[in-house]
């Protein structure tokens, strides 16, 4: 009689995973992009020739992670998205503590026009006596307007450090790692 009740306990839970939350489970996100230019931070000594000696810092984007819900009354797309770091500390770092320069884009998947543009620092730190470290950023909430008109897949969301112009152009020398 137990078994029973039990077996009708768990159809009744079951019946309350219907239809509306499968199509929750198959909201689609949009396109990640993670340019080669901008996925590696390479920081030297200011004023120093680039060399081993000189490197203070060198970081990688290792990953992206996103997941997508319905947003209120299926007028948006409600997204959650992290990223993942690798930080190796060069000879010339004098601190343990790094900050990390990066950003979240909006773009036009069709024109490839920046919609929007966020800016974050993560602070990292590395442990006594070790010159590698990983850490993940806090999870950034956006909110993509969708209708008849705009799909969720009309957009494309870019990551990247912040880089200037030098690191950019080391970034194209070196080619994707």
């Amino acid at each position: 009689m137990r078994l029973r009740g039990l077996v009708i306990l768990v159809a009744l839970a079951l019946a309350g995973c219907g239809q509306q939350r499968l199509d929750d489970l198959l909201v689609p996100c949009p396109t990640l992009v993670l340019p080669a230019d901008l996925a590696d931070l390479t920081r030297h000594q200011p004023g120093a020739q680039p060399d081993l000696s000189t490197l203070i810092l060198d970081a990688r984007v290792t990953g992206i992670e996103g997941s997508c819900r319905r947003g209120r009354r299926d007028l948006s797309i409600d997204s959650t998205i992290s990223v993942r770091f690798q930080m190796d500390r060069g000879p010339a770092a004098e601190t343990r503590a790094v900050q990390l320069p990066w950003f979240i884009a909006l773009l036009d998947a069709q024109t490839n026009q920046v919609l929007t543009r966020q800016s974050f620092v993560m602070n990292g730190q590395f442990a006594v006596n070790t010159t590698r470290a990983n850490v993940t950023s806090q999870a950034v909430e956006i909110s993509f307007p969708v209708s008849a008109d705009r799909r969720i897949q009309d957009y494309r969301v870019m990551v990247g450090f912040l880089l200037t112009e030098d690191e950019v152009a080391l970034n194209r020398r070196r080619g994707p790692r």
